[in-house]
């Protein structure tokens, strides 16, 4: 199975806790925390924060994912997903995604997608070793070190000289309404979808192709909360087995579990993720 093609694999299997620094008053943190296991001896953690500001809905995503492949060779793949939302609109998005093989560094990326008037226009720190790094970006090299990974970074990314991506923008004005990004839609934002179900626009922020789906969600109410169930579709997934992510929501809107089955070329691979407990007040969409 090879982690690294499948966008979602990605989102589902990875990420990391931060918060944007602010100096307005906060609203207290809704904090849960999710455990898990996949295919390949995976494990999963996952920490989401959601904290309100001025009007201003944050949501934090951490995941971090391990797995063994071939019964020897360990794979780290982080992801954070930081997203700042007005109302239901999507304003900011900042992802940071990592990649290790043992303690080879695969992959490092900082993507930081900013709303303008055209769409939401990206920009990426990135290098292939430290030393490019450390010329490239020498105002953010003290977050190269995987063991940062967590630490709040946000606040240093102007230093780092991020370099300009057209080719990762969302183009549209306005941008679909509802757009949600994978985590934050996973993580909080399904609570807040009708009882009916939802198409629902998500943006798959770091890729070049494919970049805008449209996820037809659907629901199956009970006393005990909610079922929603999509189908999985992407070029970089199998299209001949389908792909599938559903998730349990409690009656109070709160994400129990979340459950997956993806198909691709590399080979398969399938999860669950379930609530291990949650801290602070639910918390609610800013208008």
């Amino acid at each position: 199975m090879e982690i690294s093609t499948s966008w979602m694999i990605r989102p589902l299997l990875t990420g990391v806790f931060a918060m944007w620094l602010c100096t307005a008053a906060t609203s207290a943190a809704e904090v849960c925390r999710f455990a898990g296991k996949t295919s390949d001896a995976g494990h999963v953690a996952v920490t989401t924060t959601v904290a309100s500001t001025d009007g201003v809905t944050r949501v934090d995503v951490v995941m971090t994912f391990e797995a063994t492949r071939f019964l020897w060779l360990p794979i780290h793949y982080l992801v954070e997903e930081i997203s700042s939302w007005r109302g239901d609109n999507l304003e900011r998005i900042a992802v940071n995604t990592r990649y290790l093989v043992g303690h080879s560094i695969i992959r490092q990326q900082w993507d930081d997608f900013q709303l303008a008037s055209d769409g939401l226009q990206a920009y990426r720190v990135q290098a292939k070793t430290l030393a490019d790094f450390g010329r490239r970006h020498p105002g953010f090299v003290s977050h190269w070190d995987p063991s940062t990974f967590g630490q709040s970074w946000f606040d240093d990314y102007p230093a780092a000289s991020p370099e300009r991506r057209p080719d990762l923008d969302l183009k549209g004005a306005p941008l679909p309404p509802g757009l949600r990004s994978p985590l934050a839609l996973a993580f909080y934002w399904i609570r807040w979808l009708p009882g009916r179900g939802q198409n629902v626009p998500v943006f798959l922020p770091g890729f070049k192709a494919e970049r805008l789906l449209e996820l037809p969600i659907a629901a199956t109410a009970s006393a005990g909360g909610t079922q929603w169930q999509a189908p999985l579709r992407h070029a970089k997934l199998s299209q001949q087995q389908g792909s599938t992510a559903t998730a349990w929501t409690s009656p109070d809107g709160r994400l129990l579990q979340l459950a997956f089955e993806v198909h691709e070329a590399h080979g398969s691979a399938h999860g669950l993720i379930t609530q291990q407990g949650c801290t602070g007040a639910p918390a609610d969409r800013s208008r």
